[in-house]
């Protein structure tokens, strides 16, 4: 998955409060599994993972704490 497919489900996504067109929005940088998103949400910071059913999101607000974790999953076109 590209980041442009990423982002284009991101911002298609019907999550709750926003939080997937809020992440869709932000700058990215690139790492071996995914990206980390810029700036924070509510003292939250976000990365993005490639999983085989579309993209893992987690959330943490500190480095001691474990994150918040969730998928969102890619459109299935009809064959």
């Amino acid at each position: 998955m590209t980041e442009v497919e990423a982002r284009d489900l991101l911002r298609d996504w019907p999550g709750v409060g926003g939080v997937e067109t809020w992440v869709a929005r932000r700058r990215w940088h690139t790492t071996p599994d995914g990206w980390t998103v810029d700036g924070m949400l509510q003292g939250w910071r976000f990365r993005v993972e490639i999983v085989a059913s579309g993209l893992r999101l987690s959330a943490r607000a500190t480095d001691d704490q474990a994150p918040a974790v969730w998928v969102v999953t890619a459109k299935r076109t009809a064959k």
